[in-house]
Parts: C-alpha cells; sequence; structure tokens
C-alpha cells in the first residue's frame, strides 16, 4: 500500500498493511534551515522530498501558514480570517478600508468600516522563530470595548467567500501517494469559538459572556454566514477529509461550553460530509479527558493531533479504549519524548515499543508526533521510531 491507502484504509477502520506514520516536520524543519543545521543530507531538499528520503508519510493536515503571500494572505491573521491557496475557499473583505503599518517582524492592521474602526497587532518576536513558528502572536486584540463588536460584526457580515481549488490540486499533486491532502475548513468549530481563540483573551472571553451575552451571541449570528460559507466551499472541494475546528481543552472548552456551541455543528457538518463518502476531522490537541464521552456523541472521523500522558493526563490506553475503533486517532507520540531536557532515550524507546507492541497492527490508528516535531528534537529518537515501524512488516 502507498501511504496515501495506509492512512485511507485506518481512517476506514479497514487494517492497513503497516501502520501509517505521517510526523508533522515543518516546524522543525523551518527552525533548522534558519539555524543553519539540518542534516547534511536533508538540506537541499523540501519537506515532500525529505518525507521520501526518510520513508515517512508526507504530512498536510494543518497548512503550512508561511507557505504564502505573508504580506496578504495573512493579513486579516488578527480577525482568524486566513485565505492561502492551499485552502478550498478564498475570503475577500468588502466595504472596509485597511490600514497597514508594518515594524519590523510587528504587523498592525487598523479597519475602518461604516460601524467604526478597530486596530489590531500581531508580532514573530526572535524565540518564535527560532522555533518555527507559523503563526504571529496577537499583541493587540480585534475587540477591547463593547462597540470594537459592532465593528467586527459589520466585517463579517460584509465578506465574501469563495470556492478554489487550485492550491488544493496543486498541493495534492505534489504529495501523490506520499499522504492525503486535508481539506482545512478553519481552525474553530463555530463562531462562538472563533469570538473565543481570535477576537479577545480568553478570560476577557468569558467576562464578556457574561456582561454583554446580548452582543456576543449577536456577533456570532453575524458570523454564521461566514461559517455556512468555508463549510460549503470545503464539503463540495475534492478533499475526502474535512477539518474543521480544533485547540479544545476541558479547563476553557469546558463539557457544558463545548456542548452548547462546539458540537452541534460539528455534529451536523459530520452528517453532511458522511453522506457525500467524506470524513470529518477535528484537532484535539489538548487536555481531553472530560471532553472523550462528548466526542463520541458528536461523531466525527478522525481526531486529529491527539496527545497523550505526558503532555496531557490521558495515558495513550485510555485514548486508544475511549474511541473504541469509532474514531480514528491521528497522533500518539508526545514531543516531549523526542527531546533530551524532556525525557530520557529509555523512555522514548520504552514508550514506542510498548505504543507498537500493543497497536502496531490496528485499525483507525495514524501515528504522528503531537503537535509536531519541535526544534529540539534528538534526530536519532526520531529515526528510531521510523526504523522502530518499519521492521513491522
Amino acid at each position: 500500500m502507498t501511504d496515501r491507502e495506509r492512512i485511507l484504509a485506518a481512517i476506514r477502520g479497514d487494517v492497513p498493511d503497516r501502520l501509517p506514520w505521517v510526523p508533522r516536520l515543518e516546524f522543525w524543519h523551518r527552525a533548522r534551515l534558519r539555524q543553519g543545521t539540518l542534516p547534511q543530507e536533508l538540506r537541499s531538499l523540501d519537506l515532500v522530498e525529505i518525507a521520501d528520503k526518510l520513508g515517512v508519510g508526507c504530512y498536510s493536515v494543518v497548512p503550512d501558514f508561511t507557505d504564502c503571500d505573508l504580506a496578504t494572505d495573512m493579513l486579516d491573521r488578527t480577525l482568524g480570517i486566513f485565505s492561502l491557496p492551499v485552502l478550498p475557499y478564498r475570503v475577500t473583505l468588502e466595504g472596509v478600508d485597511r490600514k497597514v503599518t508594518r515594524r519590523g517582524h510587528e504587523t498592525i492592521v487598523e479597519y475602518h468600516t461604516p460601524a467604526g474602526s478597530i486596530r489590531t497587532a500581531s508580532i514573530f518576536t526572535e524565540e518564535m522563530l527560532d522555533a518555527g513558528a507559523s503563526m504571529s502572536w496577537v499583541t493587540e486584540h480585534a475587540i477591547r470595548e463593547s462597540r470594537d463588536f459592532d465593528v467586527v460584526g459589520y466585517i463579517f457580515s460584509h465578506l465574501k467567500v469563495e470556492p478554489q481549488r487550485e492550491g488544493y490540486l496543486e498541493r495534492r499533486r505534489r504529495v501523490g501517494d506520499r499522504g492525503i491532502v486535508i481539506a482545512y475548513a478553519i481552525g474553530t468549530a463555530c463562531p462562538m469559538h472563533h469570538i473565543m481563540k481570535e477576537f479577545m483573551p480568553v478570560d476577557q472571553f468569558f467576562y464578556a459572556l457574561h456582561d454583554y451575552p446580548e452582543k456576543m451571541q449577536a456577533l456570532a449570528e453575524q458570523m454564521e454566514p461566514f461559517y455556512d460559507g468555508i463549510k460549503r466551499c470545503a464539503a463540495d472541494s475534492p478533499g475526502e477529509v474535512v477539518l474543521l475546528g480544533g485547540n479544545y481543552d476541558d479547563s476553557i472548552t469546558y463539557p457544558p461550553f463545548f456542548r452548547k456551541y462546539i458540537q452541534p455543528p460539528l455534529r451536523d457538518y459530520a452528517a453532511l460530509l458522511e453522506a457525500r463518502g467524506k470524513y470529518l476531522m477535528t484537532h484535539t490537541d489538548g487536555e481531553n479527558r472530560k471532553l472523550l464521552p462528548l466526542y463520541l456523541e458528536t461523531g466525527f472521523h478522525v481526531a486529529d493531533s491527539v496527545c497523550p500522558y505526558p503532555m496531557t493526563s490521558c495515558r495513550f490506553d485510555e485514548l486508544m479504549e475511549a474511541f473504541a475503533g469509532r474514531v480514528a486517532i491521528w497522533g500518539g507520540i508526545p514531543s516531549v519524548l523526542l527531546c533530551e531536557g524532556s525525557a530520557t532515550r529509555d523512555d522514548c524507546r520504552r514508550y514506542v515499543g510498548d505504543v507498537l507492541a500493543r497497536y502496531g497492527r490496528s485499525t483507525r490508528l495514524i501515528l504522528g508526533v503531537s503537535d509536531m516535531v519541535t526544534a529540539d528534537v534528538e534526530w536519532d529518537r526520531f529515526l528510531y521510531i521510523t526504523e522502530q515501524i518499519a521492521r513491522l512488516n
């Protein structure tokens, strides 16, 4: 089987010829390029070629947010709006004037609308760049006082969401049989989740939800057409698997919040995709223990970036048992096990050996590093995992 066939077999619940191993290497690659410390034999290769050389699947799940025209496609990053070529849609702001100021790695954007103006700012620090970060840090959020709700609501009610396929199809041609290119919808599951993640710090979000419930609900309703457009474009795209939503944590997107705001749109979208013979993936990289029962009720098909103990409280066995062959797990290797300062080599080998002994012939498992292979990985540990998986044949 090819890596593409192995991944799809695992998602369907079939048993692939060997365990799919699809690590996310882009952060490690960017950081090592910047530092000049890539292994010699990989220095002239891109990530697709590196996956080929290493004999691993080519990761194309969460897009590389640096693989675009940063001056235009990431301009509205502080609003949670992205226009990367690989996405199955493109967003255009209408009736909005922008003033953009750049100071080094900082970007300031002022949005002027008939409803008023807001200012946002984001930055890449040297530390972030050294770590291979792909997303800037928001230093000035879109909503800082009650009048800002009207401005953000105006912006989102005057967006145009249009389908695009060329970038996705080009990426799929480039990846070929080395992996599967996920149709990435958006990293938040619904408007209220979007408001929480993108428009204000999380503590301020919960204050606002208490102090301004009508404004919060009105804004979420103004954003619904934006979400409907994205979901329609993603469902109509050539992608067999669509990613919607992520970054859940049972202390922030706690069970009652998840049940009220996040579960219904995920459940509806999973049913829509299933009726079309497609699959819904969502990005479950946080503390999941109290959310596991809700995940099963929601009906999505792939839990992406599953991150077990010691990075969360859930051990890998618990996660495999909880999903019980009903949801495919993508992930499973905590990134800290690959790093000298966080775990010994014996810790890493013992964990990998146990996982492969128990689940090396399992279905509904695509092994990956959660959330990514980091810049400080010990390369021989990574190669050890690859070698052990190859020996399963």
